[in-house]
């Protein structure tokens, strides 16, 4: 099974799950909050190619266990004071309890969209674009503008600056939201990229916070053209094909 289409497939398992919620609230407990725009401030600059700092960022493994055990503990204080909180007691059959089914396809999605080691980011005035190994792009072109905003066919999409961060909002139609918040460290040495899977279906978004490295990419130093006969040619910078 390719990357792309096991993450359209978890990303379908998800949204199925979430439109059998039993309520509809647009804001969910976790996602963040756009603030102030910069106005006139100097933007960061995230542009360069990034490389995982493993040793900084959330094991996703560790995260998970903690996450499980904040919802039994929401669940066991729900249960004592006989409230129902949303999206943990809404297992099909009665009875209530924590839906595994809704918790471990957020979780699987979540892992899925959090595991790139790379990036490659370019910006401009106009606009940014996160290359993401072995995922889609991350793209807004703002411009002049405080946020853009756009629809597709699996809901709606929001980015701009908040801050000092850049912001990516997709919120699907079935209850999902997925939120990317990127920001510098004050030396700008590190990149922390840290994403919110959030479900209508479950209490408590799940959120993984990564860190990454700039580091030299070999291809800057090489000018690079596709061929229909010897497919990428590069040759190094400089010098003449």
């Amino acid at each position: 099974m390719s990357i792309c289409f096991k993450k359209m497939f978890l990303l379908g398992v998800v949204l199925m799950v979430a439109a059998c919620a039993a309520s509809r609230d647009n804001t969910i407990e976790g996602i963040p909050t756009v603030e102030a725009p910069l106005h006139d401030a100097k933007l960061p600059d995230f542009s360069g190619h990034w490389e995982k700092n493993y040793q900084a960022s959330d094991v996703f493994y560790n995260k998970f266990q903690l996450y499980v055990a904040d919802l039994m503990r929401r669940f066991a204080r729900g249960s004592s004071s006989g409230n129902r909180e949303q999206g943990i007691n809404v297992e099909s059959g009665g009875g209530g309890g924590v839906n595994p089914a809704s918790v471990n396809g957020l979780a699987q999605l979540a892992e899925e969209i959090t595991r790139m080691p790379l990036l490659n980011i370019k910006q401009d005035g106009n606009g940014i674009n996160v290359e993401r190994e072995n995922d889609f792009n991350l793209r807004c072109f703002y411009h002049d503008k405080e946020y853009v905003q756009s629809s597709n066919t699996f809901g709606n999409d929001w980015c701009g600056w908040s801050s000092q961060r850049m912001i990516f909002r997709m919120r699907m139609s079935g209850g999902l939201q997925i939120v990317h918040q990127l920001s510098l460290s004050a030396d700008a040495s590190q990149l922390n990229v840290t994403t919110t899977v959030a479900s209508d279906s479950v209490a408590t978004p799940i959120v993984i916070s990564n860190f990454y490295t700039r580091f030299n990419s070999q291809d800057d130093h090489y000018d690079c053209r596709q061929t229909l006969t010897r497919n990428k040619v590069c040759t190094q910078q400089g010098h003449s094909k």
